[in-house]
């Protein structure tokens, strides 16, 4: 996996919070200079009772057909209007089926964080806790009550999981096309600390500053100005505090698959990404690991202390 956005990839149902999330789909798009691609599903149909006629089932599909188009067709026509290279299609199937499907290598996913329910409509809400459970590609989770998008002061979570290189990387170049400033924080978790060794509380403290330090460094590198702060805490609690206190209009961190042990605290990435996903006021860019053995594309390289 990479991190270059050859495409966006916005999954829709029409709703209001859908509707927010295109705004945020077809920003990114624009700055980023990569074409937009409108998905929206016409879910599962119900299993037909036994004595229901192929005319009595063949309503709520043609229905929900009906309403994946309008909603494709409302982003068509703002995509049209902002000037966005799009293309665009209905599936059938399950929206994290289709959604998974559709997305591949150099996408980045848009989801809004709530959806409609009811036969056929897309489940945004729904599907955004699913496709967390194992991103497909960079997701953005936009929040209903989400702000028009600048993406002019980004927040980075600088954590030690093999997703944080390409989690910066992808921050860092949305940064460089909107002027932003990066603002990364590293978190030493104080379940860690609370009966390790001054030694030990130090060694964290030591690598919680050289993650923040190669963040700024790679930033500069790009011409990004970068801010930098390390705190002890609960990550996923500091997290969310950092982007209040910072005023950053989005938030950027990496997740890991399965529930591999994080070094200072047993605590994995999905968990605090779901809840800062859940949480979050402005939109969280959850960013997935490159793939085995392979490294992203101008990583930061950070070289940390040896552990006793």
């Amino acid at each position: 996996m990479t991190v270059t956005v050859e495409r966006v990839v916005l999954a829709t149902d029409g709703s209001a919070p859908a509707a927010t999330a295109a705004a945020h789909a077809l920003f990114l798009a624009r700055v980023l200079d990569a074409p937009l691609h409108v998905v929206s599903a016409t879910g599962a149909p119900p299993a037909p009772a036994p004595e229901t006629t192929g005319t009595e089932t063949a309503g709520p599909s043609a229905s929900a057909a009906v309403e994946a188009e309008e909603a494709v067709g409302a982003v068509t026509r703002r995509a049209l209007l902002a000037g966005v290279r799009l293309t665009s299609e209905v599936v059938g199937g399950p929206a994290a089926t289709a959604v998974g499907r559709v997305v591949g290598d150099g996408d980045l996913l848009v989801l809004g964080r709530h959806g409609r329910s009811g036969p056929g409509r897309f489940l945004v809400g729904s599907v955004a806790e699913r496709v967390l459970d194992a991103p497909p590609a960079p997701t953005l989770v936009v929040p209903s009550a989400s702000p028009q998008p600048t993406y002019r002061r980004i927040a980075l979570f600088a954590d030690d999981a093999p997703s944080s290189g390409s989690a910066a990387t992808l921050a860092r170049r949305i940064a460089a096309a909107t002027r932003g400033v990066l603002e990364p924080l590293a978190v030493v978790d104080e379940r860690a600390v609370e009966t390790a060794s001054a030694e030990t509380r130090r060694t964290l403290e030591t690598e919680a500053g050289a993650r923040v330090n190669a963040v700024a460094a790679a930033a500069a590198r790009d011409a990004v100005e970068s801010g930098g702060t390390v705190r002890t805490g609960v990550p996923a609690s500091e997290l969310l505090a950092h982007v209040d206190r910072t005023g950053a209009d989005a938030v950027v961190l990496g997740v890991d698959g399965g529930d591999r042990t994080r070094r200072g605290g047993d605590r994995t990435a999905g968990t605090v990404a779901g809840r800062v996903v859940r949480h979050a006021g402005v939109p969280a860019l959850v960013v997935p690991s490159a793939g085995d053995g392979e490294r992203p594309d101008d990583a930061d390289t950070i070289d940390l202390p040896e552990r006793r």
